[in-house]
């Protein structure tokens, strides 16, 4: 993807962020003038920042090992001051070296204990203590500070984060969204905030699914750090699937006599296609000769996908178990032109014939599917499995959508999404 060159917006973790290390300030001011000030905020403010994160889990996950990272640290900065006392160290250097050689049982220690998560904030707590602090007069004060001042810092950081001013959403309705062209557009960053921002709104109780035109393998792949509880409308309307369970809910297939002899017309035109077939809730996409370098740069890149099985034709069995989702044929416009007019005249209304732009110059691709095979039938399907009544879905066709993204999508679909979200609720 190509950046666009706009800066990013001032997200609400950001200004979550000046406000965490703002109330550490103020807790420790509160904190001198009752005579508690020995801390230092710094330690506070860090540990805060570092709470901040995208979404609760992450932000519990970090708590966590700043937790667990401080206790470690603090008991060897303790087992190491103890031992220098005892043994009357005063010199800077062995100290330094003996420091040094703590450092192998602190990190060893954690990959016992399977925490290497907390590594790095041990060694960090450990080496505050016995650098810059292994010589004052009381430092076993400096080792109850650190954790007291790790700990608020945690503590504000977890609040601030997971604060939310108390409004009503819309959690009945279901919301149906594409991602080309809606969620997903050329700005890197964009698509990371939308990513950050649905996943808040799914939090809140948001009610969020996908319809595309691209298989699950894809969908997870774009939409990568989303969390999609709910089942997806894929492959055009041909199928729901469902990702928690990795089952198809419903699917459309084409009839067997269409589908022969469709595969025999493309075959007469010199041209491949891929059949995309259910076998037992796997989905396998035999193919024949690679007739054009788009679809071979298209085998080689689609092979390795999840979810997705590319076997040689040799192989099929053409019995009367093969249930066909639908076909796919990559190739120039003349020729996806001349065939989609011959389907169309053989078959009529039996079968649904679309044609799309392809990410190869030149080519575009034709899919068949049965006539049942439609995002707005599958989308009442997804309505009756959910029990959810209403649904809004956003697209870039005109005329095939409740809102219309025809403004490039990405921020501003979320955005969109975020306002009816809150407005129908009042």
């Amino acid at each position: 993807m190509q950046r666009t060159g706009k800066l990013p917006p001032i997200g609400a973790r950001i200004v979550k962020s000046a406000v965490a290390v703002a109330l550490c300030m103020v807790i420790y001011y509160i904190r001198t003038l009752t005579g508690m000030g020995n801390g230092l905020p710094f330690y506070s403010a860090i540990s805060a920042i570092w709470c901040m994160q995208p979404n609760y889990e992450t932000t519990r996950s970090n708590a966590g090992q700043r937790t667990i990272g401080t206790f470690i640290g603090a008991l060897f900065g303790f087992v190491y001051i103890v031992g220098v006392r005892l043994v009357g160290m005063q010199e800077s250097l062995p100290s330094y070296i003996l420091a040094s050689l703590m450092v192998i049982p602190l990190i060893y220690s954690t990959v016992v204990m399977n925490k290497r998560e907390a590594t790095f904030f041990s060694c960090s707590v450990f080496l505050s203590i016995a650098l810059t602090h292994s010589f004052d007069e009381d430092p076993t004060l400096f080792v109850f500070n650190r954790i007291l001042d790790t700990f608020i810092g945690i503590g504000v950081g977890v609040i601030v984060n997971n604060f939310r001013f108390p409004r009503k959403y819309d959690t009945k309705t279901l919301y149906v969204c594409g991602i080309d062209d809606v969620l997903i557009n050329d700005d890197e960053t964009a698509a990371q905030y939308s990513k950050v921002e649905l996943n808040r709104l799914i939090d809140s109780g948001l009610k969020f699914t996908i319809s595309t035109i691209h298989t699950p393998a894809v969908v997870v792949s774009l939409m990568k750090g989303v969390k999609l509880k709910l089942p997806l409308i894929v492959m055009d309307g041909a199928a729901i699937y469902d990702l928690e369970t990795k089952d198809y809910l419903a699917t459309e297939y084409l009839p067997d006599y269409a589908c022969n002899t469709c595969e025999r017309m493309i075959t007469q035109r010199g041209m491949n296609c891929f059949v995309n077939i259910m076998y037992d809730e796997t989905i396998l996409v035999f193919y024949g000769d690679l007739e054009n370098p788009a679809e071979k740069d298209l085998f080689e890149k689609s092979r390795e996908l999840p979810y997705r099985n590319y076997v040689s034709n040799r192989f099929r069995r053409y019995d009367d178990y093969e249930l066909v989702l639908y076909i796919t044929v990559l190739d120039t416009h003349d020729k996806i032109q001349d065939l989609a007019k011959a389907l169309n005249e053989r078959f009529a209304d039996t079968i649904r014939v679309t044609i799309t732009d392809s990410e190869y110059d030149g080519y575009f691709y034709l899919r068949i599917y049965s006539p049942n095979a439609t995002k707005q039938n599958m989308l009442r399907k997804l309505k009756d499995f959910t029990c959810i009544k209403e649904a809004i879905t956003f697209g870039s066709v005109k005329g095939e959508c409740d809102v219309l993204i025809d403004d490039g999508g990405g921020n501003a679909t979320v955005k969109k999404i975020k306002k009816i979200y809150r407005r129908r609720s009042m």
